[in-house]
């Protein structure tokens, strides 16, 4: 076996157009091993994944299996040779339960077909090594976006795949979760399976990582031993330059004396969250901390419209308010980021600046209709504010990575003039230094008057960011804390308690 590598990558180049997004990449994975590949938004790491899957074909470049060349044209013969990913965004069928799903493609068979019980039984044993509340008959599309990750990943092991490709498998979870992720991927390594592993997580990778590849614009800038390395050094290799972290905020104490913005009073949603009360005050940050199933995004979509409530009020600067649609919300001063970029943030078949500018488009009106040079105009402007990786403004949204479509989420509220924006876990999927700007960003925003609700199940980031937290646990209020006087430990224990 060449170099002892179960999987790896020789001098891989891959051309979209004009645009080239891997530049004679080598790296591989050895059994038992875990290699993290790390890098900012655009750097390349989706794209050599998709190749290492079969879901892309390399332009130049060879991939080895065992050190036999092997060629992947398409998923399925990755597969053959035992290589699975659990990607970023599930790729779940919602209407199938979750066994249906952990079993898709290789469903156990009896003498009559499909052999329910038995794939029923499979799944439930899979499922305990992660999450032993998730219920095998459930609708996939029922589940939050935490636990279909969990589905995602148990899915994405099956006894076949002796090459795992993970990434950023925690962007969805919490604490808890994650930690009993790492505890599963440290048993599938002790079985000798081969993992990557692509976080913009650090602290996750120094945690998990034999080794690390770092990849800047599409080219391998440095193999590191993770036992000899730090996180100073990765992100000056990430970003090609000696990066400073922008100072830790300092934490305002609660101005009790500005005005109010938003007022809300004993709403409920039956099943999803009860009795929530808070003020939220102008300038203000408001993080929204609670494990998986607390009701936080319920509780943001609710806000905006996207449900109703069951009970309870919202005044936003004093005028009582029960949101019929989120465009009734938008009207009002109220703009939501979602979760799920992906299924309720991009619009897929748009350009990046009609992505941008979407919410705003009255603003470029024309004689005869919109003005497209405006509209290109001001989607570069703020795709330079936000650091968007992007050749042209009228390239597809979708062929950028999935921190750059966050970014352009973001510009889009950011040009539309309001008074609250609630944000649903903003810097998923987004690097390190990438996401000390967006923060930057949103604490200036709070300057110029807009408050925010930010949500987020990255405790430490809710304690940099916010001013005050209001702590969820299973659909109920635990309280409205102030920040300094919390540690991860003792948030994480409000949540569970």
């Amino acid at each position: 076996m060449a170099g002892g590598y179960a999987l790896e990558a020789r001098d891989i180049s891959k051309w979209f157009g004009p645009h080239q997004a891997l530049k004679g990449v080598s790296l591989g994975v050895r059994a038992g091993e875990v290699h993290a590949v790390i890098g900012e938004n655009g750097a390349g790491k989706s794209t050599l994944m998709n190749i290492l899957c079969g879901k892309l074909t390399p332009s130049d470049g060879e991939l080895y299996r065992n050190g036999e060349r092997a060629l992947f044209s398409q998923p399925s013969d990755a597969r053959r040779a035992g290589v699975s990913m659990a990607p970023q965004e599930p790729t779940l069928c919602p209407l199938l339960s979750v066994a249906e799903n952990i079993a898709l493609g290789a469903q156990p068979l009896g003498r009559f077909g499909v052999d329910w019980d038995e794939m029923r039984r499979r799944s439930l044993q899979r499922l305990a090594e992660l999450d032993e509340d998730i219920s095998p008959d459930m609708p996939v599309g029922k589940l939050n976006a935490a636990r279909q990750q969990v589905v995602q990943v148990v899915r994405a092991t099956p006894d076949w795949a002796s090459i795992v490709v993970f990434d950023e498998p925690t962007s969805s979870l919490t604490m808890r979760e994650t930690r009993r992720l790492f505890d599963f991927i440290d048993a599938l390594r002790v079985k000798g399976r081969a993992i990557f592993y692509i976080s913009h997580h650090l602290d996750e990778v120094l945690r998990l990582a034999d080794r690390i590849s770092v990849l800047r614009d599409g080219e391998l800038v440095a193999q590191l031993d993770a036992k000899q390395t730090d996180r100073d050094e990765m992100i000056r290799l990430m970003a090609g330059r000696t990066t400073t972290r922008p100072p830790q905020r300092e934490q305002r104490p609660y101005e009790a004396g500005k005005p109010i913005v938003l007022k809300v009073a004993g709403l409920t949603r039956a099943d999803e969250f009860q009795d929530i009360s808070f003020d939220l005050r102008e300038g203000e940050i408001l993080g929204v901390s609670g494990l998986v199933g607390a009701g936080r995004t319920e509780l943001g979509k609710c806000l905006f419209g996207v449900t109703k409530p069951d009970a309870g009020t919202i005044e936003i600067k004093g005028k009582a308010t029960r949101h019929a649609s989120p465009a009734e919300a938008i009207a009002r001063g109220l703009v939501y980021l979602p979760e799920d970029r992906k299924k309720e943030g991009i619009f897929p078949i748009l350009t990046v600046a009609e992505n941008i500018c979407v919410a705003n488009l009255g603003a470029f009106r024309a004689t005869l209709g919109l003005s497209w040079g405006r509209i290109a105009a001001a989607a570069i402007d703020y795709a330079k504010r936000l650091g968007i990786r992007v050749e042209s403004p009228r390239q597809a949204i979708v062929s950028l990575s999935g921190g750059n479509q966050q970014k352009a989420i973001l510009a889009r509220w950011m040009m539309k003039r309001c008074d609250v924006m609630v944000l649903d876990e903003p810097t998923r999927g987004i690097d390190v230094n990438a996401k000390f700007e967006i923060q930057q960003v949103l604490r200036r925003l709070t300057q110029e008057g807009l408050s925010i609700i930010y949500i987020s199940s990255e405790m430490k980031e809710i304690l940099d960011i916010s001013d005050r937290v209001l702590v969820m646990a299973e659909g109920r209020m635990k309280g409205i804390v102030d920040p300094a006087n919390l540690s991860q430990e003792s948030l994480l224990q409000m949540e569970m308690t």
